[in-house]
């Protein structure tokens, strides 16, 4: 049975993944030397096969090497990692990870703000599309 894909990513997966989803392609030459100096070509080249084999990651061979690309856009990953995290941390609720940053001071008044903004925005585009 095929590994399930997982939902989050490590601190070196993410690196090579912003690599990919800034570029659309790039190979491991190329995401090696967009990193910061002292990452070894093996180092970039385990991290990006473990990406492939979990499903994010995918490669056509262009010459003798690869050229790889990301196989979910950034935004859909983001999604799907921030919705792992509120199941798994906050119980599912997204009142309580607004909260939590509320209380930590990690959301100013413009911020909230611009929120709430946003949110009458969509509900005003839901309004007009029934």
């Amino acid at each position: 049975m095929p590994r399930k894909q997982s939902k989050t990513f490590t601190e070196r997966e993410l690196e090579i993944m912003r690599i990919l989803w800034e570029r659309g392609e790039a190979t491991v030459r190329e995401m090696q030397e967009a990193l910061p100096p002292g990452r070894h070509y093996n180092s970039v080249l385990t991290i990006v096969r473990v990406l492939a084999r979990k499903g994010h990651v995918k490669h056509r061979q262009e010459g003798r090497g690869f050229v790889y690309t990301p196989v979910v856009p950034q935004e859909e990953s983001r999604a799907k990692v921030l919705t792992h995290v509120i199941d798994n941390v906050f119980g599912g609720s997204f009142e309580s990870i607004v909260l939590n940053m509320v209380e930590r001071g990690d959301l100013t008044l413009p911020q909230l703000d611009d929120i709430r903004r946003k949110l009458r925005q969509r509900e005003a585009r839901k309004g007009r599309s029934k």
